[in-house]
């Protein structure tokens, strides 16, 4: 009797298998994950906040926007040179699950 048991729940598996067809290699969505497309573009910050830096930037033609203030969220642990409101600055950015997150922030000189 345990032997049937044991058949059913390996065919049950088997069953599913096909539906697996495609996961077969997770490896791939986290290298998709940190292989996000990158912007960047140049500013004025105008606000700093603990967790975000609202930035006056020019136009950034791959996203057709055209040059607008916006706030860009910091990473938990992220550090930058230091910055002032009034300061121009490059900046890179990624489009996050919770909106725009800066990946580096430069001074201009």
């Amino acid at each position: 009797m345990l032997s049937g048991v044991l058949f059913f729940s390996l065919t049950a598996h088997a069953e599913d298998m096909p539906a697996m067809h495609g996961m077969h290699d997770m490896s791939q969505h986290s290298a998709m994950h940190t292989q996000m497309q990158t912007y960047q573009s140049q500013g004025v910050i105008k606000k700093i906040t603990p967790d975000a830096i609202s930035i006056a930037h020019k136009a950034i033609p791959a996203l057709n926007w055209p040059p607008m203030t916006m706030q860009f969220a910091l990473a938990k642990g992220s550090t930058f040179a230091p910055v002032k409101v009034g300061d121009k600055v490059d900046f890179t950015f990624v489009q996050s699950e919770n909106g725009y997150q800066l990946v580096s922030l430069t001074p201009q000189r």
